[in-house]
């Protein structure tokens, strides 16, 4: 019993509970606070209104608005009671409906040109071309059977205007709707047309400049069918007025943009009174359509040649063939729109017109609700075409710029964790890329394209074995020592008496001055591989680093000074090396070939010269056999006195080198000398090769690497630092931002694009 009571308590409780929640979010004060999200401009004051929640229409009270102050929406709003119909902001916005193919395109129209990849990814739609004055303007107005675009001299069309009819049901108002102003509702077209000539000024200036940035129009009306038409800067040749000098250029630039998509069927104007040889907009479409297999030509002004029967034959392809032919249209003239004639009579006028006997044969392929039928039909057949290929780009799109968000690094990581061990992840991602760009895994761990040059750690290989030792290993022990200074260091070391063998000083003064030549490579060996680990510590950042230009600065002057600081060690120790060397020559050093080595050597050598010299000479002559005297030779410089018949010798120069050819001990002592010193210098060499890198590789990369991690949280793990380190570059988080709302569009894009079934017309 007290058990069922107490769930009985309970169950009561929680109900007050919610009843007392639903009473509270169905509070006026609560429905009130969505006030503004939803908007109307009203026909009769041109101000914005917005609707009051759980009030009917005509109850609510009148509230008082305030002007908008930013240049983009320079309409004074009031909120009006009067507005109906408005989407309740705080459901849910409805996707279209995937049977509806051309409301998909339209809504991905919507979102894609907010993040600007509308005219990248050729989305269907049809891309109305022409030149000045020949009536685009009037074509578009007819379509929609209201005036709602700028009208004047020159270039009045400077950006893309992406036009979206939609067909409501039969009854209803006509009203419209701007991308940037979603939610607002305009029944006023005159105020349509001046927020397009406000926003026009705002991204293209006051002047005659040409934007590509697109302007997004929606228009709802019971007498439209469903189409998306994107009006474009009329084609010049010869810029006017204030207009840049390269505005035809631009202007051309833009049309191909999009005509040069080949899911973008062309709407091509012409006046039916120019030549259709000279038309801008079909020589231009030809270019990108030489087989006028998605141009639509649309002849505008028939009324000006009632009397010529070259219209009629350019209505039937006589003239410049099309596959989806011409359309023959009479729009209302500039002077009767003036005089208040209507849209409806308009096309009463047209019927009348095109049943005169000229072009009574071709009146069922002309006027405005024909041609309006005919995109209608042309622009879904086209969407059923593009779709498989919109897919693949689409999904193409979107893998780029993951991607491309990812390469800005982990962004959520950063929401999750506190500032100090996110610093901590970021200074360890770094120290492991600096690790293993030396052992040859960064790319493997980026999962990047493998690259076809040396990079990292096989650089360092590369200086220690291709650069460093083959220039030791083919540095010639001779280089610099010429026979000459051999045969003179073998006297010096001899003194005042002739040397009966090779003296052991001259071998090891001559040794240990080939040995001091290879301090200096050795040294540059260190510089080189100094440099490859500065820029190595520039290549390491992680990904995420990029994001915080201080702190990519912070580490990278940690590490140049971690480098630096290694580096005098290094320089030291690798002198020692070649100090080492000269410090003791061992002559007893397995390989070294020894005096006895060198004897049989150099036998071996005088014996092949000497048989090589006997073959050669197998024929002299008998004369050459024969004894000849020799005559006396003075010596150089010595004089008789005439007088006396002295020998008198010759001044002694202050400078004395070895002179005259040498004898055959010279030769023999100084190419046994040289296959000594060959030989040593040899050994030296190769434990030079050998010593420098590890030397390095222990005093300089080894310790760079152990030391960075350490060195990087001492000078950086600072809690006052934390701010400043972990600072977003503005201009980064700007392209991460952009890169976000492409990748959500695209995403949103791919799954409209899933979930649509296939046309079938």
């Amino acid at each position: 019993f007290w058990l069922k009571l107490f769930h009985m308590r309970k169950f009561e409780a929680i109900t007050d509970w919610w009843s007392g929640c639903a009473e509270q979010l169905l509070s006026p004060q609560l429905m009130t606070s969505a006030e503004g999200l939803g908007q109307v401009i009203s026909p009769e004051s041109g101000a914005v209104t917005a609707p009051v929640q759980g009030t009917t229409a005509g109850t609510s009270a009148l509230l008082q608005g305030t002007p908008a102050s930013s240049p983009v929406n320079p309409i004074p709003k009031v909120q009006n009671p009067q507005a109906t119909e408005v989407p309740n902001p705080l459901e849910k916005p409805q996707l279209p409906s995937t049977d509806d193919p051309l409301a998909v395109v339209n809504a991905l129209h919507a979102g894609l040109a907010k993040a600007g990849l509308h005219a990248d990814l050729g989305l269907p739609q049809i891309a109305v071309v022409g030149s000045q004055s020949v009536g685009k303007t009037s074509v578009l107005e007819s379509l929609v059977g209201r005036d709602f675009l700028p009208r004047g001299t020159g270039i009045v069309t400077r950006r893309p205007l992406v036009l979206q009819l939609h067909a409501t049901s039969s009854g209803g108002a006509d009203w419209a709707e701007f991308g940037h102003r979603t939610g607002d509702r305009f029944t006023d077209f005159k105020l349509v047309r001046q927020e397009v000539e406000v926003e026009t000024d705002r991204v293209c200036g006051d002047g005659c400049s040409i934007s590509d940035v697109p302007l997004i129009l929606h228009i709802y009306s019971p007498s439209v069918l469903d189409l998306t038409l994107v009006d474009l800067p009329g084609l010049t040749k010869v810029p006017t007025g204030k207009q840049p000098a390269d505005v035809a250029e631009r202007i051309r630039k833009l049309v191909m943009h999009y005509i040069s998509q080949p899911s973008c069927l062309i709407l091509a104007v012409t006046g039916a009174n120019i030549d259709l040889a000279t038309s801008d907009a079909l020589l231009i479409a030809r270019e990108v359509d030489p087989h006028g297999e998605r141009t639509l030509g649309v002849l505008t002004k028939l009324d000006l040649v009632e009397e010529s029967e070259s219209a009629v034959e350019a209505l039937q392809g006589h003239v410049y063939p099309l596959r989806l032919g011409y359309t023959g249209v009479v729009c209302r003239s500039e002077a009767a729109s003036k005089e208040g004639k209507s849209f409806r009579d308009a096309v009463k006028a047209e019927e009348a017109f095109l049943q005169k006997k000229i072009f009574r044969q071709v009146a069922g392929q002309c006027g405005i609700p024909y041609l309006a039928k005919r995109l209608n039909e042309h622009l879904l057949r086209h969407i059923q075409q593009a779709l498989p290929a919109l897919r693949r780009r689409v999904h193409a799109a979107a893998e780029e710029q993951r991607q491309q968000l990812a390469s800005f690094g982990d962004f959520e990581l950063q929401n999750r964790l506190a500032p100090g061990p996110f610093l901590l992840h970021l200074i360890s991602l770094y120290v492991q890329n600096f690790g293993d760009a030396l052992a040859g895994r960064l790319a493997y761990n980026r999962q990047e394209p493998l690259p076809d040059k040396l990079v990292g750690g096989a650089r360092l290989s590369h200086i220690f074995h291709r650069v460093f030792a083959s220039t030791i290993l083919d540095f010639d022990p001779f280089t610099g020592l010429p026979d000459l200074e051999i045969r003179a260091a073998m006297r010096n070391a001899s003194g005042q008496k002739p040397q009966l063998f090779i003296p052991e000083v001259a071998f090891e003064s001559l040794v240990r001055r080939q040995i001091q030549k290879l301090e200096e490579p050795s040294l540059q060996c260190v510089r080189l591989i100094n440099e490859e680990l500065e820029k190595l510590a520039s290549q390491s950042e992680a990904r995420e680093m990029e994001r915080f230009p201080g702190l990519r600065e912070k580490i990278l002057e940690v590490a140049r000074k971690v480098i630096k600081r290694c580096w005098q060690p290094t320089n030291s120790m690798v002198t020692n090396v070649i100090k080492i060397e000269l410090a003791h020559v061992n002559v007893d050093h397995p390989d070294f070939i020894g005096g006895s080595g060198a004897i049989s050597r150099l036998q071996e050598t005088t014996a092949a010269m000497a048989r090589v010299s006997d073959d050669r000479g197998a024929d002299l002559d008998d004369d050459r056999a024969r004894p000849q005297l020799q005559p006396i030779r003075r010596p150089p410089g010595a004089n008789l006195s005439s007088a006396t018949d002295l020998l008198v010798l010759p001044p002694v120069p202050s400078v004395v080198v070895p002179s005259g050819d040498p004898s055959e001990k010279e030769l023999m002592d100084t190419e046994l000398l040289k296959s000594l010193v060959s030989s040593y210098f040899g050994i030296v060499k190769r434990k030079v090769v050998d010593a420098v890198p590890k030397t390095i590789m222990h005093f300089m990369v080894n310790a760079v690497r152990d030391a960075l991690h350490h060195e990087c949280i001492a000078e950086l793990y600072h809690a006052d630092l934390f701010t400043t380190l972990l600072q977003e570059g503005e201009e980064l988080k700007v392209r991460r931002e952009e890169c976000q709302l492409r990748l959500v569009e695209l995403r949103s894009a791919q799954n409209m694009l899933a979930q649509m079934r296939d046309v079938t017309i």
